[in-house]
Order: C-alpha cells, then sequence, then structure tokens
C-alpha cells in the first residue's frame, strides 16, 4: 500500500522589482523563479506544489495579495499566514536580571543608611550649637566650665569623626555596587539578541500545465543540438520553472510633492521631487520605482445623500410646577432645555457631519523618477527628483501702503508643461538667494501660479495723509469728516516695473452713516463693493508714480464711529 505524502513547500526567493508609490500606501511587486516537478508519464495525477514566499512585513494589507507569472503552470490558490516569534525564554538572563535587582535593592539600602548619617549629622550641629550656648551662660557662675568646655568639644568631634568614617565607607559601598550593575547591564545587553519581528507568508498553491509543459519540451527538443544527448532528459528531471510575480499593498508608506522655485532673471527654474516616507518593515532597494496619485482605498464606495428633514424648532415644555415632588424629580433628571424633537435634530446633524468616504478615482497619474532610488524603512523623508521644468515669469511689485511701505516682488508663471503640479510646499530662491518659502496647489496645464519673492528695497513707497478736516457745523444733523491720501511710489531700480497698489475706502456698515464724494486721480483700475481700491503703475527706471484719492465721511451728530481711522 502505497500512501501519498504532502509535497514539501518549494521556498521562492524573490527580491523586491518595483514598487509604486501612493500618497498613502505603496504596493510592492517581487519577482521570483521557481522549478516545479514535472509530472510522471504513466497517467497519474497531478500533485499540486505549495510554493511559499516567506519573510513579507507584517503590515501588508492581505486582501491586496496577487499573483501572477509565467510559464507552463496554473495557480490553484492564494493564501497568507502569519509568522509570529515569540521572545524565547533565557534562563541565564533570568538569573541576570534577578543579580541586578538584588544589587538595585542593596544599592538603595546603602542609600538610606546614608540619608541616616546625614540626618544624624544634623542632629549633632544643632546639638552643638545649644550646648555652645548654655556653656556660655554657665562660666560666670560655675566653676571647671573650661573643663566641661574641652570635654564637649572632644566628645562632639568624636561623634561627627565616627559620622563621615560611616559616610566614606557607604560611599565606597555605593561606587562598588554601581560598578556592579553597570557591568551587569553590559553583560545582560550583550546576550539580548534582537527580537525577530513578525512576518507574514503568502502560500502560492501551483499545478503544472501538461499541455503547455508538453509544447515547452517539444520547442526545446527542436532547438537542442543532436548531440547534446543529456540535456531533454536533465531537464526533464530538474522540473518545469516557471516565474511568480507576487504583489501586495502595505498602508505605512506613502509620499508628497515639494518644490525648489529658483528665480534668474525673467526665467523661474521649479524643480519638481518627491519625499518617500516608509515605516512597512523592509528596506526597499533602488528597483523600478513608480510615484502615483492615485488613493487605493480598503474599502471604497460611492457617497450617498441622506434625508436632509426640516422642521421648526419646538420651544422647551414649560417647567412642571414646583409643588409636585414627582414633577421635580422628572423635571431635575432631564438636561436643561431637552425635548425629543432637540434630541432628534442633533442625532440628525450629528449624521451630516459624518467623517466623508474615501472614494478611488480613477483619473489618476504616474510618474517615474530619473533615476532609482533606495528607500529604508526609517520613516524619514527621501527626496526623488520628479521632474525639472522651465517657466517664463511675468513680474510685478505689489505694495499696500496702509499696512506697510514694503513693495513685494512677485513672480507670475504659467503651467506650459503637460504635467498637473499637485499641493505642496515651494522654497523659493532669488538668484542664490533664499527668498522664502510657501505652499501651491493644485495647478493643472496652462494655469497660473504666483510665486512671492520677498521685499524689494529698490522700490520705495510712501503713503501721506494730506488732508483731513472735520466740519464743526452739522448740516442736516450730520457730522462731516473728510480725509485725502497721497501714494508715492519711486523705481529705484535699472529697469522698468510694473507694481501693484492696494488701498481701501471705509465702508458703511449703518444706514446713518454714508461714505460720499470718492475722487481718484488716476481712477482705480477696479474697486469692490468692500471698497478694496487696486491701481497699476507702470514706472521706468528712477521714475515716480502718484495716487491720490479722497473722500467724505458722514455719519449723525453725538454717534461715535468704530471701524476707521486715518
Amino acid at each position: 500500500m502505497v500512501t501519498d505524502d504532502p509535497p514539501q513547500p518549494v521556498r521562492l526567493d524573490a527580491p523586491i522589482a518595483g514598487v509604486v508609490v501612493h500618497p498613502r500606501g505603496a504596493r510592492i511587486t517581487r519577482l521570483g523563479r521557481v522549478r516545479l516537478p514535472v509530472p510522471a508519464g504513466d497517467g497519474s495525477a497531478v500533485t499540486g506544489v505549495r510554493v511559499e514566499l516567506d519573510g513579507l512585513p507584517w503590515e501588508l494589507a492581505p486582501d491586496s495579495v496577487r499573483v501572477g507569472g509565467r510559464g507552463p503552470a496554473r495557480v490553484l490558490g492564494v493564501d497568507v499566514v502569519a509568522r509570529t516569534h515569540p521572545q524565547a525564554a533565557d534562563t541565564a538572563g533570568a538569573d541576570l536580571a534577578a543579580r541586578r535587582l538584588a544589587l538595585a535593592a542593596e544599592l538603595s539600602a546603602v542609600a538610606d543608611e546614608d540619608d541616616a548619617e546625614q540626618a544624624r549629622r544634623g542632629f549633632l550641629d544643632v546639638a552643638a550649637r545649644t550646648g555652645a550656648a548654655a556653656l556660655a551662660r554657665s562660666w560666670a557662675s560655675a566653676a571647671g566650665a573650661a573643663e566641661g568646655l574641652a570635654a564637649a568639644e572632644d566628645l562632639l568631634a568624636t561623634r561627627i569623626g565616627e559620622v563621615h568614617a560611616r559616610r566614606r565607607a557607604l560611599a565606597e559601598r555605593r561606587a562598588e555596587l554601581e560598578r556592579r550593575i553597570a557591568a551587569l547591564d553590559r553583560t545582560i545587553e550583550a546576550r539580548q539578541a534582537p527580537r525577530l519581528p513578525d512576518t507574514r507568508t503568502v502560500v502560492v498553491a501551483l499545478a503544472a500545465d501538461l499541455d503547455a509543459a508538453d509544447a515547452d519540451a517539444a520547442d526545446a527538443d527542436t532547438a537542442l543540438d543532436a548531440d547534446n544527448e543529456a540535456g531533454p532528459d536533465a531537464d526533464a528531471a530538474e522540473g518545469t520553472e516557471v516565474e511568480l510575480e507576487v504583489s501586495y499593498l502595505v498602508p505605512t508608506a506613502g509620499w508628497r510633492a515639494g518644490y525648489d522655485a529658483r528665480l534668474d532673471g525673467e526665467r523661474v527654474t521649479l524643480t519638481w521631487f518627491a519625499l518617500i516616507t516608509q515605516r512597512s518593515g523592509e528596506d526597499w532597494p533602488a528597483a523600478d520605482l513608480v510615484l502615483s496619485t492615485a488613493r487605493p482605498a480598503a474599502h471604497a464606495k460611492l457617497p450617498e445623500l441622506t434625508p436632509q428633514f426640516v422642521d421648526l424648532r419646538q420651544p422647551p415644555p414649560p417647567p412642571p410646577p414646583a409643588a409636585a415632588p414627582t414633577a421635580m424629580e422628572f423635571a431635575s433628571s432631564m438636561p436643561l432645555g431637552s425635548s425629543r424633537g432637540r434630541a432628534k435634530a442633533k442625532q440628525t446633524m450629528r449624521t451630516l457631519v459624518a467623517d466623508e468616504p474615501e472614494i478611488d478615482f480613477a483619473g489618476s497619474a504616474t510618474y517615474r523618477p530619473p533615476r532609482r532610488v533606495a528607500v529604508p524603512a526609517d520613516g524619514d523623508g527621501h527626496r526623488v527628483t520628479v521632474a525639472v521644468i522651465e517657466f517664463d515669469a511675468a513680474l510685478d511689485h505689489l505694495t499696500v501702503p496702509r499696512i506697510s511701505p514694503d513693495a513685494y516682488l512677485r513672480a507670475t508663471i504659467t503651467n506650459t508643461s503637460p504635467h498637473t503640479l499637485l499641493p505642496g510646499k515651494v522654497s523659493i530662491f532669488h538668484g542664490a538667494d533664499f527668498a522664502g518659502s510657501g505652499a501651491i496647489g493644485t495647478v493643472p496645464p496652462g494655469a497660473e501660479v504666483e510665486l512671492h519673492l520677498g521685499v524689494d528695497d529698490r522700490v520705495r513707497v510712501e503713503r501721506e495723509l494730506v488732508h483731513r478736516a472735520t466740519g464743526r457745523r452739522v448740516v442736516g444733523g450730520n457730522r462731516r469728516i473728510e480725509a485725502g491720501y497721497r501714494i508715492e511710489v519711486t523705481n529705484h531700480t535699472p529697469r522698468p516695473i510694473r507694481t501693484v497698489v492696494h488701498d481701501q475706502i471705509p465702508v458703511s456698515r449703518h444706514e446713518s452713516v454714508t461714505v460720499r464724494d470718492f475722487q481718484a486721480r488716476p481712477e482705480p483700475d477696479e474697486r469692490t463693493d468692500v471698497g478694496l481700491l487696486s491701481w497699476t503703475l507702470a514706472l521706468g527706471p528712477g521714475a515716480t508714480g502718484r495716487v491720490e484719492f479722497s473722500f467724505r465721511l458722514e455719519h449723525p451728530r453725538g454717534m461715535e464711529l468704530t471701524g476707521w481711522h486715518d
């Protein structure tokens, strides 16, 4: 009688061949080859082979495991098995820990004895002070005071000397114990082997495909030389080789975009890079790395609207009569202002503000960095350059003299590249100088993005109150305030510039307060309903541009204005 023993699993050696990093998560792809035994030619049943890929990170998502490959074989099933590595019992290490605990207890006892000796020394100091005062009072009346003082001094000196001797012995004992504890700590640390991390193993059930194997064998026979007699038989004895591709998703990884923008003349060089972080438990070698904007979700589903019921708020019920104790107890047990309608409204509100589900979008983009980079599992950000793009920049200056006399240099660029720039932090350089940092949002092709390059001290801005008058006479019961301003912008750069000036006039929020007779020279290019004004000045080298505007503010007599000042 022949028993069919289960075949031994075949270990698959599959290093990391590619990594696709998502904003949250990464898909790892491993490639390896395995040789399967060829079924016997006597018509016996084909026995499946278990192929194991072990040492995979514990954090991988089991549902995300996918297995494919090339070769004359079929995948019968895939399973993910957990491999835990508990800490092995170490008797010698336990003995060392017990010895260290005993030494620590002895060291604590030495510290207690030293505290007692310090207290004894304090008592002797107090006794010396009080005894000296008593002897001084008795010198005038008692005979033999000098002999008594000498005896007291000898006794006190003896006691203090004994205290110091004991404290020195305790200090030596403490130093000895600390040396022994330090030696034990080094021994324990040397004996402690790093604990093996828990891992997962992908188990693949394979079976050789007879038709494909026969076809491959026929092709091999045709290609072999006639003199190579051992070739086909040796290959048949060794089995059939197949290539397996195993991929899985780890959630403890991700990447985010960042930029370096450098202005040189009227050209901006934008270096787009990715900061990749991962704590998957396995280091990524310098394999094929792809950055993806897709956001894989374990349970992605479409958002669904819930009914939005609108009702009138019901007033709280009147308080129960004070003379009814049971009603008072009932009222005190209810929350303040509670009612069924309000409780239901609160529940509906909680439903409406619940977290939105994560949605998968098919329109994702992938980027392949120009060079490969290894990413260790240390959680630090590792920088990978995605692209270097050059743009033409439109330069201008922005000033808000009401707040600050500074003129800020700006560069506006249009995304003429085929890439959609992702949100991220941008470090801005003006030549070789660092100008500051900011952030940009999503910039599709053809959209504009504005870069702030800091204060340009070569552009001088002055704002002056040239006219202010408060009417003493009351016209129609209203009081008048007239104000006029002058803004001058001087270009001290060697080239023409374009300067945008922002200012404002007050806006009334009361029907009795009005703003009238606004006049400006030149007229503002833009005036909003909230009183914001904007002028654009074109200034040549050394030229000065001027903006003047005025207005009249009227308010009822005897009322004080708020929210406006010169």
